[in-house]
């Protein structure tokens, strides 16, 4: 019985140093996935243009208007209009890595199918211009939200414990955190976000006593994609 004990136990050693072998090539790959995608997504950036969505609240504004909250409506709408005003300067002062277009948040799924034709971009007077043509399908997108959470649960190989049943083989993973912070996000031109290593964010901490005004998140953003175009094209000529 005893030799059963330690053959049943080395079998169990040797699966789990297997096992986390494969996690190990699996991790390794995935790692080296979105590395390739970062110099790609860099480089169709700096080629390219980013699009910036601006948030309009219209559905919270249309409601209050029809049940006759016109007050407070025209105050939503005014304090919006300002803040996208305020993203369009800081962009425009301190964004200079690739062209910038803007668009409002209302004409996201024309965008997400790149019918472009469907809707106007917006001047930086945020006046609807006609005039103002995609001249290219290559582009990603951003905008000031959240973080979003990071639902990519990820396996990471077995462990043993002992359950009803005596000792029991259980998987485990990793990832998944909920980061959920207010931030400059760079997004896909299907508006996905992006994923480390790109630099896809800069916090603004807006939920603490102190934050960070627009036009120096977005001149922080401009300096990491420079910072990161650099460093990837110095490896590549390497």
């Amino acid at each position: 019985m005893k030799y059963i004990l330690v053959i049943i136990l080395f079998f169990i050693a040797f699966e789990g140093q297997t096992q986390e072998a494969q996690v190990h090539k699996k991790r390794m790959n995935i790692r080296r996935h979105f590395k390739n995608l970062s110099v790609q997504q860099i480089n169709d950036l700096k080629n390219g243009v980013l699009i910036v969505r601006l948030y309009t609240k219209n559905s919270t504004i249309s409601a209050l208007r029809k049940n006759g909250n016109n007050k407070q409506a025209h105050e939503i709408e005014r304090k919006q209009f300002e803040t996208n005003q305020e993203i369009v300067n800081a962009f425009r002062q301190g964004f200079d890595f690739c062209p910038l277009y803007f668009f409002y948040s209302d004409y996201s799924a024309n965008v997400i199918e790149q019918q472009f034709g469907r809707f106007p971009f917006l001047n930086d007077s945020l006046v609807p211009d006609s005039t103002i043509i995609l001249k290219t399908r290559n582009f990603l997108t951003a905008d000031f939200g959240t973080i979003d959470q990071d639902t990519s649960m990820r396996f990471d190989g077995y462990y043993y414990d002992y359950g009803e049943h005596g000792l029991e083989k259980r998987s485990k993973y990793y990832g998944g955190s909920n980061m959920g912070f207010g931030a400059l996000v760079l997004r896909s031109d299907k508006l996905v976000q992006l994923h480390k290593p790109f630099p896809y964010y800069v916090r603004t901490y807006k939920s603490l006593p102190f934050s960070a005004n627009s036009k120096n998140v977005v001149k922080k953003m401009n300096h990491k994609l420079e910072r990161f175009y650099k460093r990837k094209q110095r490896k590549t000529i390497g």
